[in-house]
This record gives structure tokens, sequence and C-alpha cells, in this order.
């Protein structure tokens, strides 16, 4: 079973680094403008689109993965809210240029063509869009065989370096970037369930019981637990130019 499967059958809605609670942290250290169009892509079961829109915002969510979007609209649907959930492709995004004003990331870029995709992020931010990608990044050089079955585990289309990532923002057609809350790679979904319970979470019908499920997150823990001082995670802020 792939990572990405285990968390659809899970319906897990915060598996980014740092969970909700670092969802929750950005957002109040960077409120996002009112009246902005927003698109969230890899929105997965629609949890933070729905905090949003239940703060007056008007969000677009994208997902790859039809399983998860199921998932979003039901929630959306429980807790009253209109939202807007797009199947796609993050390097292949199904919008017209310029059609957002802030795009949020959590712990997606790196699933596909990291390049290619923060070009499709630029070309869909209005001029003078945001852009906010938590992301995990490598912290020093790891042995090649070590980062191939990180990739192959998560299905990444790749990894960059802290300093590789603002280098691809600017190459994608971003004006100026930051790098925000740089942290080591640390489990968290435990703690954070606790701190933020996900009352909508949806788990599949015999996933707590699928052997499938359990070797998957055994070998995920596994996995971090041998490259924490190789793999970190920040928040990369970007602004696309005005012109």
């Amino acid at each position: 079973m792939s990572y990405l499967d285990m968390l659809t059958r899970l319906g897990v809605g915060s598996a980014h680094p740092g969970g909700f609670s670092a969802t929750l942290h950005q957002l109040q250290q960077f409120p996002l403008p009112e009246g902005s169009r927003i698109l969230e892509v890899g929105c997965g079961t629609g949890r933070t689109a729905c905090y949003l829109a239940k703060q007056g915002y008007t969000i677009t969510g994208l997902d790859i993965r039809e399983e998860m979007l199921v998932k979003a609209r039901a929630r959306a649907e429980k807790e009253g809210l209109a939202i807007s959930f797009v199947q796609g492709s993050i390097d292949a995004l199904p919008f017209a240029d310029g059609s957002f004003d802030v795009i949020l990331a959590e712990s997606v870029t790196n699933f596909a063509d990291i390049r290619a995709t923060l070009r499709e992020y630029s070309r869909v931010l209005s001029p003078g869009g945001a852009l906010y990608d938590r992301e995990v990044m490598l912290l020093q050089p790891m042995p090649e065989a070590e980062y191939e079955e990180i990739v192959r585990f998560f299905g990444f289309g790749g990894l960059l370096s802290d300093a590789e990532w603002p280098q691809a923002l600017m190459a994608a057609g971003f004006a100026r970037t930051e790098t925000w809350n740089r942290s080591v790679f640390e489990e968290h979904l435990g703690e954070d369930q606790e701190r933020n319970p996900d009352l909508l979470q949806v788990i599949d019908q015999g996933a707590i019981l699928d052997s499938k499920v359990w070797r998957t997150s055994i070998e995920h823990d596994e996995l971090i637990g041998r490259n924490r001082e190789t793999l970190g995670y920040a928040l990369f802020i970007a602004v696309k130019g005005e012109s």
C-alpha cells in the first residue's frame, strides 16, 4: 500500500508537517486579505478549505484523488458550506491565468515535478498574488540509496534543499521569496490530534484493521526516524511580480 493510499483510507485531514496546528499558526502569522480568491492545492479531505470558508473566505480546493474529494465534499456539506472542489493535477492546473490571489499548499508540491508545478502556481496567480507552500526539504545531502527510498515511499517527484527552494521559486516567475519557520522533521499526528481533533474525519470501513495500512504506517515512522538529521521542512512564501 502506498503512503497516499494509506492517508486516503484513513481520511487524514492534516498529514503535512506540523499538522493542523501549523496551519492555524501560519494563518495567524500571515492573515489572508479579505476578498482574496484562494486556491488550496492538494486539499485532501477539505479540512483547511472548510476552516477558511467558515471565516468568510471564497476558496477552491483541488486534489488529484477523487476519493479525497468525496470526503471533502461530505465535510463541506456537514458544515453547511458551499465550496468548489475540483479534481486535477498540480502540474497542469485546470484554471485560467490569473484566476487566484492566494495559493495554499501543505506538503503537496514535492509529489509532482516541483519546477513545473511552481510555474503553474505562478501562472494562475494574479499579479502581486502570494504562494504559501509548506514542504519537506533536505537539510543536508544524504546517501543516494536513502534519498531514492524516501522518494519511492512517499511518491515524491523529488526533494530540494533549503537553498534550492528560493532559486526554484524565482525561476518560476516569482519576484520575492521568504523562508519561514524552518524545522526538523518530527512525528506530529498524535499530538496534533489531541490539540485539534478532527471531528469530521471519515475513515474507510475496515481501514483500522487493515494490516497493509499499519505496515505502511510503520515503514513511514521508521523511514522518518532514520532521517531526522537530513529531513526538515519550512513554509516557503513567494509573491508574484506586479507586471
